[in-house]
């Protein structure tokens, strides 16, 4: 069985592996593809297919869509000044 890429050179743990073979199980039944067809996939391919598997299954639920918002907020890197000023009670000097 090839081995996927995996950190900190810890190939072939028992952990895992395990994690592995959930992720082929877990794409095998959401795509109803083989275990060797999952297992052919390109590397990138089969991350983007248990990627966007992932989040199907968390839009479906109310829970699941509240944590995909609050990870899109997360993402936000430039700050709403006109939230921030508001929540602080800034005022604008005389003239601004």
């Amino acid at each position: 069985m090839p081995h996927l890429p995996v950190s900190g050179g810890d190939r072939g743990s028992i952990k895992n592996e395990i994690e592995f073979m959930e992720n082929i199980a877990y794409l095998n039944r959401k795509t109803q593809m083989s275990h060797n067809e999952i297992l052919n996939l390109a590397y990138a391919l089969f991350l983007s297919y248990l990627k966007h598997n992932k989040v199907m299954d968390l839009q479906e639920t109310e829970a699941g869509r509240e944590y995909l918002a609050k990870c899109e907020r997360m993402k936000v890197t430039i700050p709403d000044f006109a939230k921030l000023k508001q929540a602080t009670g800034y005022k604008a000097k005389v003239g601004e």
